[in-house]
C-alpha cells in the first residue's frame, strides 16, 4: 500500500509486508535510517537489494517531475527525493556538455520495442505479399504490385490491418518516449512538440493505410499514405536536423550511426518522390518497386532508435491531481509513480 510521511518534511513510502521503502531504499521496520541528506544524494546504482528468505527485494526508486511520464537513462542526472505533493515539478536538466557516456554493459528494455516494430512491420507486409500471391490475388506477370494492392482481399487484407494497426500503436509509443527523452536532453519545447506530432501523424496515417483499403477508400487511403510516407520521414528529418542544430546533443551508439540515418533518410525521400513521379508516368511496377524500399527504409529507421533507447534504464508512469479535481483523502497519495 501507499501511505504519506509525516508533513514536515513531506516523503512518499512504500510498505509491502513488514518492508519499507522510504524515498527509494528498502529498509527492515525497526531499522534506523541513515541522514535524510545521505539518502537524497544516493544514486539508485548504489541501492544494493534486500534479500527476504529465498528471495529480494529490488530498490524501487521514486522520481519526480511534472508530466506524465519521466524516461530514466545513463545521461540523465541522479534522481533526489522531492515532496510527495502536486506542486513537485522539478524538471531534470539536459545534459552538461562534455561528459562521458557510461557503459551500462547491456541495452535496457525499452531498446526492443524499435526493434521489435521493424521486424514485426517488415515480416508482416512480406506476409501478406506471400499470401497475395499464393491466393492469385496479385499477378506478377502483370507488374510488381503495390503494397496495398496485396492488402486489398481477404484473407490478407485481415492480416494487412492488424500488421498496421499494432505498428502504429507501436510507433506512436515510441514518439512518446522519444519525446520525453529528447526533453531530459534540453530540447525546446515546441521543437520537441514539432517532432512529436510529425511522428504521432505518421502512426495515424499507418492505422488509416490499414483500415481503409485502396478499392473501398481510395482517397481516405491516399492521405492516410502520405501521413505514412511523407510525414513520416519529415519526423526522421527533423530529428537529423536537431542532433545537427544541437552540438551537445548525447549522440548514443557508434559514430556511423549518424551519417548511416543520413543517407537513408535520403535514399527514403528520393524514392518517396520517384514513386508518385513514376505513377503519374503510368510506370506502375517500378512506382510500386520504390514504394516497398521506401517503406523497408521507414522501417529499419524506426528500429534504429534502439540504439537512442539503449541508454534508458526504465520509464516512470507519474499520476497527478488536476488542480480543480477534489482533495484526495488524508490517507491516499497525492501523486502516484509506478515503474515500467
Amino acid at each position: 500500500m501507499f501511505s504519506a510521511g509525516s508533513p514536515s518534511p513531506p516523503t512518499c513510502s512504500l510498505a509491502v509486508g513488514n518492508w519499507e521503502a522510504s524515498v527509494g531504499r528498502i529498509r527492515a521496520p525497526g531499522s534506523r535510517p541513515g541522514p535524510a541528506a545521505s539518502r537524497q544524494k544516493r544514486h539508485p546504482a548504489e541501492w544494493a537489494p534486500v534479500g527476504l528468505g529465498s528471495h529480494s527485494l529490488r530498490s524501487v526508486p521514486l522520481v519526480f517531475d511534472r508530466g506524465l511520464w519521466l524516461c530514466r537513462g545513463a545521461d540523465s542526472p541522479a534522481p533526489t527525493a522531492q515532496p510527495c505533493s502536486p506542486n513537485s515539478h522539478a524538471a531534470p536538466g539536459p545534459r552538461e556538455p562534455g561528459r562521458a557516456w557510461t557503459d551500462p554493459g547491456m541495452w535496457g528494455y525499452l531498446s526492443l520495442l524499435p526493434m521489435c516494430l521493424a521486424f514485426w512491420a517488415i515480416a508482416g507486409i512480406w506476409t501478406v505479399f506471400s499470401l497475395a500471391v499464393v491466393n492469385k490475388a496479385v499477378n506478377l506477370t502483370d507488374g510488381f504490385p503495390y503494397i496495398s494492392v496485396c492488402g486489398n482481399v481477404p484473407p490478407q487484407s485481415c492480416i494487412f490491418s492488424q500488421v498496421l494497426n499494432i505498428g502504429a500503436a507501436s510507433a506512436a509509443w515510441i514518439c512518446i518516449l522519444r519525446y520525453y527523452q529528447l526533453r531530459d536532453w534540453g530540447v525546446r519545447k515546441w521543437h520537441n512538440q514539432v517532432i512529436l506530432w510529425t511522428g504521432l501523424l505518421c502512426a495515424l496515417g499507418t492505422s488509416i493505410v490499414g483500415n481503409f483499403q485502396e478499392k473501398n477508400q481510395r482517397a481516405t487511403h491516399l492521405t492516410g499514405a502520405f501521413l505514412a510516407f511523407f510525414v513520416g520521414i519529415l519526423y526522421f528529418w527533423l530529428q537529423l536536423f536537431l542532433s545537427w542544430r544541437m552540438k551537445n546533443l548525447p549522440q548514443p551508439g557508434a559514430p556511423w550511426i549518424g551519417p548511416l540515418r543520413l543517407v537513408l533518410c535520403s535514399a527514403c525521400f528520393i524514392l518517396e518522390v520517384a514513386m508518385v513521379v513514376l505513377h503519374s508516368w503510368s510506370m506502375r511496377s517500378i512506382s510500386a518497386i520504390c514504394e516497398w524500399v521506401a517503406a523497408m527504409l521507414l522501417f529499419i529507421l524506426f528500429g534504429l532508435l534502439a540504439v537512442d533507447f539503449s541508454r534508458l534504464d526504465g520509464c516512470t508512469l507519474c499520476l497527478q491531481p488536476g488542480s480543480g479535481s477534489l482533495r484526495p483523502p488524508p490517507d491516499s497519495p497525492t501523486s502516484l509513480h509506478v515503474q515500467l
